[in-house]
């Protein structure tokens, strides 16, 4: 049976030619997954053409089943919170935007609730980040994708 699933990332994007080790070294972080603007999304894909449109640095959260947001936002607010004056100096060096991005995907309708703790706020604000939820429902009746 399929559970209610959340996970969050990090993204730097908005510059297409960004060097993705400088982020690297500056966060001390390897990223989960990069990406450069026109590379296909799924390139070995028999039919999905789809290409990138926008270069981007991803730090991912793990999946995790669970209705409270808090599962994926604290996890990923305790990586990056001490790093707010590199993610500030990586933005205007390298001409950056920030997302941070929550995923929900909802089975047989078992919605969480969505809240933004203050401290996570609080640290969106102090980088000046997007902040992007994204939502997928599927019934009983479709596949797991």
């Amino acid at each position: 049976m399929n559970k209610t699933s959340l996970y969050a990332y990090i993204l730097f994007s908005g510059n297409d030619d960004f060097p993705f080790d400088v982020v690297t070294d500056r966060l001390n972080l390897q990223p989960t997954k990069t990406c450069k603007v026109g590379e296909r999304v799924k390139p070995n894909h028999p039919i999905n053409q789809l290409v990138h449109s926008n270069t981007g640095w991803y730090f991912e959260i793990e999946t995790k089943e669970s209705l409270d947001t808090e599962d994926v936002l604290r996890p990923l607010l305790e990586v990056f919170q001490t790093k707010t004056d590199t993610i500030n100096q990586l933005k205007e060096e390298l001409n950056l935007d920030v997302h941070l991005e929550l995923v929900i995907q909802i089975y047989d309708g078992y919605t969480p609730a969505l809240v933004i703790y203050p401290e996570f706020s609080k640290f969106a604000a102090k980088i000046d980040a997007f902040l992007d939820v994204d939502m997928y429902v599927f019934s009983v009746d479709e596949p797991n994708v």
